[in-house]
């Protein structure tokens, strides 16, 4: 408890520029903004307890698949947007119901930019791009910036207008542009990484992502209606496993087949119901 107590100590006196001194710390420092309350402004789902456990379970496998990454394993997707939404039907009746709903998260979009412009940046100056590479960099940060901006306007309960209900409807082929010719092995959200060796037990903590879960939320829009928003969720698995049968990717992945992943954690289940 005192060393726990000591770390939160030094995390919280760390400035906006040691959490962004490079990649990795400053993907930690956007997902600590998946896991702040919020407040006024917010829609009601996301002022729950249990809409708090959801983000806490997304930025721990953002995290596991960060250190997935770190260890040179197959790159990982990821995306935030809900998509696929069921009008409830008011009277009189509502505009049509969007394309797509971004989940209002300003800050987490302003991070993760400067975190993909900090990439882009880097990787140009290093002279590693490709003209391909470079497009599809460039066009993840074009994207974001929008998701951004529609982020901002959520919040301030501005309307959607036809052109962003246009691009939210086209965002698949946006995200597709993104990733490229990514191959199917570097899209699967199915990945594992061990964090943490003990040599006296010869146990290692593994840090997994499994199957994609779905959530379901009720969402009201500046018109005033209210309109059912789905969209994937990552899932999360922190266990224990012999050292001398360390865990890779295809092993991971025939436990998840045959049943015999470890459960996920019991606090998912403010939220989560099979």
């Amino acid at each position: 408890q005192e060393q726990l107590e000591k770390l939160r100590v030094e995390f919280a006196t760390l400035e906006p520029r040691d959490w962004n001194r490079n990649l990795y710390w400053s993907w930690l420092y956007a997902l600590k903004t998946v896991i702040a309350e919020c407040g006024k402004g917010y829609q009601t789902y996301q002022q729950t307890g249990a809409w708090l456990d959801r983000q806490l379970n997304t930025a721990l496998a953002s995290w596991a698949a960060l250190r997935h990454n770190t260890i040179l394993y197959a790159k990982q997707s990821y995306t935030p947007v809900h998509v696929g939404i069921t009008s409830v039907e008011p009277t009189p009746p509502p505009p049509p119901p969007p394309k797509g709903l971004v989940e209002p998260l300003p800050e987490f979009y302003a991070r993760i930019l400067t975190t993909t412009k900090m990439a882009y940046s880097g990787l140009k100056e290093l002279n590693v791009l490709n003209a391909r590479s470079e497009t599809r960099l460039s066009s993840l940060v074009t994207t974001l910036e929008r998701l951004y901006d529609l982020c901002k306007r959520q919040v301030a309960n501005k309307a959607l207008t036809q052109e962003d209900n246009d691009f939210l409807a086209a965002f698949p082929e946006a995200l597709k542009r993104a990733i490229g010719d990514v191959d199917d092995k570097g899209l699967k959200t199915t990945i594992i990484a061990d964090v943490h060796t003990d040599l006296n037990s010869k146990l290692t903590l593994e840090e997994a992502s499994g199957y994609v879960d779905f959530v379901i939320v009720a969402y009201k829009r500046a018109e005033g209606d209210i309109v059912l928003a789905v969209g994937p969720v990552l899932s999360y698995h922190e266990f224990k496993h012999p050292m001398a049968d360390r865990l890779t990717d295809e092993k991971w992945q025939e436990m998840l087949r045959a049943g015999q992943a470890p459960a996920q954690p019991q606090w998912i289940h403010t939220y989560f119901a099979q």
